[in-house]
């Protein structure tokens, strides 16, 4: 996962530095992504565009019939809709993460 999207994109760390911003954020990661919650995630990332797929593409049946467009719209908008839910899951761990790894150092 690559962390630098995230530097200055939380406003806990935005006024400091990079590089500590980086670090920081490297903690994040680590503590939010153990294993098992890696394995999770990664999960998630390959299950939810299957359902969103199949979701749409049934809602679509439903309400327009069968139409040779229709699968065609199911995985376009399925992937969209997933691809953007998975960033959104993504950053809220790695807040999470952050507020835990800024927790620890003030405490310690």
């Amino acid at each position: 996962m690559d962390i630098k999207e995230y530097i200055d994109d939380f406003p806990e760390i935005a006024d400091r530095e990079r590089h500590e911003q980086f670090e920081l954020l490297e903690q994040a990661r680590d503590t939010s992504f153990t294993p098992p919650a890696k394995r999770l995630f990664q999960m998630y990332c390959w299950l939810l565009p299957v359902f969103m797929i199949i979701g749409l593409g049934g809602v679509l049946y439903s309400v327009f019939g069968y139409g040779s467009w229709l699968p065609l719209v199911a995985i376009v908008i399925g992937l969209i809709i997933s691809r953007q839910m998975i960033s959104q899951r993504r950053k809220a761990l790695m807040q999470r993460g952050l507020q835990q790894v800024l927790a620890t150092s003030k405490a310690g």
